[in-house]
């Protein structure tokens, strides 16, 4: 069974049971389904404070579904390869094509402690990415010595 958004705003996408549908305004419409863009990363060994997780700049524009939602069937995901002993906070940033040095912060992915798995979260709204942005995770500032082999995939869609 499908649980559509209450309160949807127009163009937001739903997604679920490998199909997509957008809030036209007055119903939700099957979607074009829009090629997915899915991003990942591997970074192993013991993560330092502040350390560059996954830097990516886009060469085309994508949308990423609030709180990095999902997108025909697809799921962002992430997890340190070992159960930290801190919670763990990698920040999620973006910088503009026109500004390719400032970053401003976009939503997280906490590790709980004593867990493998990150929660995404984000601003509040989906997350719209022009060719040439960047968009980049972060590592925390306090270093946790157990947060170790991170991995992380990032789904969206080409809008």
């Amino acid at each position: 069974m499908l649980n559509f958004p209450d309160s949807p705003t127009i163009g937001q996408v739903f997604s679920g049971n490998r199909s997509s549908w957008v809030w036209d305004g007055v119903k939700w419409a099957i979607s074009a389904n829009h090629p997915r863009y899915i991003m990942g990363c591997f970074v192993p060994g013991t993560i330092y404070t502040g350390q560059h997780l996954l830097v990516h700049r886009f060469s085309i524009d994508v949308t990423i579904p609030d709180e990095f939602g999902a997108y025909l069937g697809h799921v962002s995901q992430a997890r340190s390869g070992v159960a930290v002993t801190a919670d763990v906070v990698v920040q999620i940033i973006k910088a503009l094509a026109a500004s390719p040095g400032t970053f401003t912060a976009i939503g997280t992915i906490t590790i709980a402690a004593g867990t493998y798995t990150g929660v995404f979260v984000t601003t509040g709204a989906e997350l719209s990415f022009s060719d040439g942005d960047t968009l980049a995770l972060i590592a925390p500032v306090l270093e946790d010595a157990t947060f170790a082999d991170f991995a992380a995939t990032l789904v969206g869609y080409e809008s």
